[in-house]
């Protein structure tokens, strides 16, 4: 058996594409079962544990040591979960994650550890301040030092995220393997309910609609989008933008300011494609920063399986290379001219979505999952 583990994941449409549906593709590969241990806020944790279940019914759920600062303190959850499970290796999601497997690693309690490394965590904390605690965001680059040195196999999201290892940490292997963000289960399946969702948002035919799916969290560079949104709806009538998040005061002034033109909703993750599939062109639209250069944002290959151009940043991981090279949007450079939208043909949505499925599902990178069930056995 592979444990795979995650520590203080909320259990959102990102948890249920990245961990629970990853689960259960390698489980469909022939090699050891893979089984989800989660260790999850002790608040509301049977209400956490139920839908963590629904996706991956085996899964062993378990609440975590109280408050982000005693952190350390959850390896012995995982010591206990491994003296009886007696797993081959685990898989790790995040540097916290991977350090408590690495302590199970040295009782003996484990054989091998996979650093599954989903960005920079040091960075992202240094530039962002995921928590505003100046002591826990010191322990982070050797948290993340010992994560990349000393896992027997590390999975990145991107090829930048492999080069800022051997930058910042002195990483001179080859045991990794590269896997983006890839679709989950719910964007495999197309939509044909475009016009009746466009009608809903009030959106004419005519109209070319920009779609943000986010929120304004730091990395998200709302600053710049905004800008950015600023030029576009200036220049162009026609243009209407869809904010798809919950409620956030940053996006609702800007909604306020551009009454008419753009629009806030939010729905459920299941409903998201269709949503998608009834806009335009989607923004991706970040910053210069670590935490942005060596990211795989989950939205990028779900904008491009519902048939929509991204309007991406020329920094963001090793999507901006891939949306130049292979025409899949544009690269926008702050001052660049505003690009003239226009709603993209049903051919070229149709080359979108087959770009996303050739690259961008699960099934695209067996070949690497492979090597991951073949290390930790």
């Amino acid at each position: 058996m592979i444990l795979f583990l995650t520590y203080n994941d909320q259990p959102t449409g990102v948890y249920w594409s990245q961990v629970t549906d990853v689960v259960a593709h390698m489980n469909t590969l022939g090699g050891p079962r893979v089984r989800l241990l989660a260790l999850v806020s002790a608040r509301d944790y049977f209400g956490i544990r139920k839908k963590i279940r629904a996706h991956s019914p085996d899964a062993l759920v378990l609440p975590m040591v109280p408050q982000m600062k005693r952190w350390r303190a959850n390896a012995f959850m995982v010591k206990a979960a491994s003296r009886w499970l007696r797993p081959s290796g685990i898989m790790a999601r995040g540097a916290l994650a991977t350090w408590m497997a690495l302590r199970a690693r040295e009782k003996g309690l484990v054989g091998k550890v996979c650093f599954d490394a989903r960005g920079a965590y040091a960075a992202e904390w240094e530039e962002y301040r995921i928590i505003d605690d100046e002591a826990l965001i010191r322990q982070f680059r050797e948290v993340e030092k010992q994560a990349v040195q000393q896992s027997d196999l590390r999975l990145a999201v991107s090829h930048a995220l492999a080069a800022h290892w051997k930058e910042r940490y002195g990483y001179t292997g080859d045991a990794h393997v590269v896997i983006p963000c890839t679709l989950g289960k719910v964007h495999l399946q197309s939509s044909d309910e475009v016009e009746r969702i466009r009608q809903g948002f009030g959106f004419s035919p005519e109209d070319v609609v920009l779609v943000y799916s986010g929120s304004s969290a730091g990395w998200q560079s709302f600053a710049l989008l905004e800008r950015f949104l600023a030029l576009v709806l200036t220049a162009r009538s026609c243009v209407k933008v869809l904010f798809l998040c919950p409620p956030d005061a940053a996006i609702d002034a800007l909604v306020a300011n551009w009454l008419g033109r753009a629009v806030r909703a939010w729905v459920v993750p299941a409903e998201v494609p269709a949503v998608l599939a009834g806009c335009d062109h989607a923004l991706l639209i970040r910053e210069d920063a670590i935490t942005n250069r060596v990211a795989s944002p989950t939205k990028f290959a779900e904008y491009l399986a519902c048939g929509l151009p991204v309007v991406i940043s020329p920094h963001i991981g090793d999507f901006s290379g891939e949306v130049d090279r292979e025409r899949l949007g544009t690269v926008y450079r702050e001052g660049d001219a505003v690009p003239l939208f226009e709603r993209p043909s049903p051919a070229e949505r149709t080359r979108l979505r087959d770009h996303a499925m050739a690259n961008y599902t699960k099934a695209a990178h067996d070949k690497d999952y492979a090597v991951i069930l073949r290390r930790l056995s």
